[in-house]
């Protein structure tokens, strides 16, 4: 990946953000607790309820000469900051003042895209995954979500983290237009129309790592978290490889002058 990677840090002033991966400055945070009033309870927001709140809303605004009622703007700022980060927050204008303050648990906040990370102690419990472990930027949008589950799990089942990488790059040969379901065949296919060597050998080590994850043969994976580390890396090369470095040259070469162009068409005629 192209991005720099700068490990986040307890206290630090920026670091490489574990939702997005920017390398950002960060807003520090300390968690004061504040006791649920009698007879309420902690609530889930979920996308589910927040579409319901905002039909909700909708309505009763509506019914008010199409207005947005004040009462309800913070609200609806708090939906929106929700549709990009699940854990957000919801500005109180009549909290009590708390005399707690919790040790140990602070909150930073990434300033390119307002994500949250929870801190305990000197680690990040949330997002889960390592920022270390983030998709390649130009990995394909349906693949992103099992790079992103096997990174959340790999600390604790590094041959399932291994058998979701091996799902990734069969769903990324489909994106390079390769119909066969076996993902063997597919390779040999690619190899055939000029596939790099490098970037075969980084495919076959997930393909061979992956299978032998879910039928157990002369690699064990159970305990071997570094091995199952090192595919992150591999499946990053290979989208790079595959897919930003062809995009990359289609751009400077569509950048050329006309005339040029022309020629070389005639040329390879």
């Amino acid at each position: 990946m192209s991005r720099a990677l700068v490990h986040p840090a307890l206290g630090a002033n920026s670091f490489s953000c574990a939702h997005c991966g920017a390398l950002a400055d960060q807003h520090w945070f300390k968690v004061v607790p504040e006791s649920f009033k009698k007879d309420t309870t902690p609530r889930l927001c979920t996308p589910e309820v927040a579409a319901k709140v905002k039909q909700t809303i909708a309505a009763q605004d509506d019914h008010d000469d199409d207005e947005t009622d004040p009462k309800h703007q913070g609200l609806l700022d708090m939906l929106a900051r929700f549709e990009k980060n699940e854990v957000t927050y919801f500005v109180n204008r009549y909290s009590s003042q708390s005399s707690w303050e919790m040790v140990n648990l602070h909150l930073s906040q990434c300033h390119s895209c307002k994500g949250f990370m929870v801190w305990i102690k000197d680690r990040i419990v949330y997002p889960a995954h390592e920022v270390a472990l983030l998709p390649h930027d130009d990995m394909p949008a349906n693949i992103k979500p099992d790079f992103i589950e096997a990174a959340e799990i790999v600390d604790k089942s590094p041959r399932s983290a291994a058998a979701l990488l091996r799902l990734a790059i069969q769903k990324l040969m489909t994106h390079l237009g390769e119909s066969d379901g076996n993902l063997n065949a597919c390779i040999a296919n690619l190899v055939k129309k000029g596939l790099d060597r490098k970037v075969q050998q980084a495919l076959d080590i997930v393909r061979v790592t992956g299978n032998y994850a879910v039928h157990p043969g002369e690699l064990d994976l159970k305990d071997d978290q570094a091995t199952a580390m090192q595919l992150f890396s591999l499946v990053n090369i290979i989208v790079q490889s595959t897919i930003s470095a062809s995009a990359q040259i289609d751009a400077m070469y569509a950048s050329l002058p006309p005339g040029a162009l022309k020629a070389i068409e005639k040329r390879d005629a």
